[in-house]
């Protein structure tokens, strides 16, 4: 559900996701308990009014709606790329990454030092062992 988004609503109500997704289950499930106990519902969501009577639903959409989606721009404003999917599968994600915004903001690390790093690292790791903790612990003599 794009409008009922936890997340945004979480943020400008300033609590936690997890509460946010509680109350709008709990709306949700008000609203099937009314329509079950055969109770009229009309909710007014802005872009169209949903209407519950006898257990049925009918939709009103808002005039604007119409003119918006009828626009010759709107696909294309609503679509993530407007690239083919040909290309789309003959680009790596990190060409992707570095022709993004983000991309040149932040820097990726270089790989060959980030493996030396690694290795040295574990190569420390060995040389710390003293001879105690490798040592196997025998059994104490007994008479």
């Amino acid at each position: 559900m794009i409008y009922a988004n936890s997340v945004p609503i979480a943020n400008a109500a300033q609590m936690g996701k997890d509460v946010v997704d509680d109350c709008l289950g709990a709306i949700f499930l008000a609203c099937e308990d009314l329509i079950r106990q055969d109770r009229n519902i009309s909710l007014q969501m802005g872009f169209c009014c949903m209407r519950f009577t006898n257990r049925s639903l009918t939709t009103i959409f808002a005039s604007y709606l119409g003119k918006e989606l009828g626009n010759k721009d709107f696909e294309t404003q609503m679509r993530r790329t407007n690239s083919p999917v040909s290309t789309m599968w003959q680009t790596s994600a990190s060409d992707i990454f570095r022709a993004s915004k983000m991309g040149n903001l932040v820097s990726k690390p270089n790989r060959h030092v980030t493996e030396a790093m690694s290795q040295k690292t574990q190569a420390l790791k060995l040389m710390s062992m003293d001879m105690s903790s490798a040592a196997i612990p025998k059994k104490p003599f007994q008479m």
